[in-house]
């Protein structure tokens, strides 16, 4: 997982189906893929988050995460808070992202 040392800009729900990738008995807390694109329909931008409850987590229902972004300039500039983005894993989409707030 790419979470160590990260400055993260945004709190969020995320909600995410079992990417076909996955086994069947995976959980959200399993998948050590955690580098994401949230998808504002003119532009892509690649995140990584960390769930606040890992334990708490599961496939198909929101949970509540940490965001950072590789471009937080750009994105910044390109998302609003309150409002839910497609969540891709490759070409694969897999979710949805609301951003919340914003982190110090």
């Amino acid at each position: 997982m790419l979470t160590q040392n990260r400055k993260y800009h945004f709190v969020g729900e995320l909600l995410l189906k079992k990417s076909r990738v996955l086994d069947e008995q995976s959980r959200a807390i399993d998948d050590k893929v955690n580098w994401l694109f949230l998808n504002t329909g003119e532009r892509q931008f690649s995140f990584v988050y960390k769930i606040e409850q890992p334990l708490d987590a599961e496939f198909d229902k929101p949970f509540r995460v940490e965001l950072a972004f590789t471009m937080i300039e750009a994105v910044i500039n390109a998302v609003q808070l309150n409002h839910t983005y497609e969540v891709l894993r490759g070409p694969e989409s897999i979710g949805t992202v609301k951003l919340i707030g914003a982190l110090e």
